[in-house]
């Protein structure tokens, strides 16, 4: 079975970002309701980039910060599996 993994934040960090600063949650996927036009995407690669880091302070920025215990974003690269 598939599982869903989610990085999620466990502290602001103050100095260097570390493993110590999340957390990998896992959960089983529950299916795709197709009726309202959901898709499962396997993501494939994870894009972190310095922007990032404004999102870990606690401070306005051009997108909210990450609040502790919420998912960290990030963009990725994924496929719609059977697409291939």
């Amino acid at each position: 079975m598939s599982r869903n993994r989610q990085w999620v934040l466990k502290q602001r960090p103050t100095g260097m970002v570390g493993p110590e600063h999340f957390e990998l949650r896992e959960s089983a996927l529950p299916e795709p309701d197709l009726d309202i036009g959901e898709v499962r995407v396997k993501t494939l690669y994870l894009g972190f980039d310095p922007a990032m880091r404004g999102w870990l302070i606690d401070e306005p920025c051009y997108l909210p910060p990450v609040a502790i215990g919420e998912v960290m974003r990030a963009s990725s690269v994924g496929e719609l599996p059977g697409s291939v």
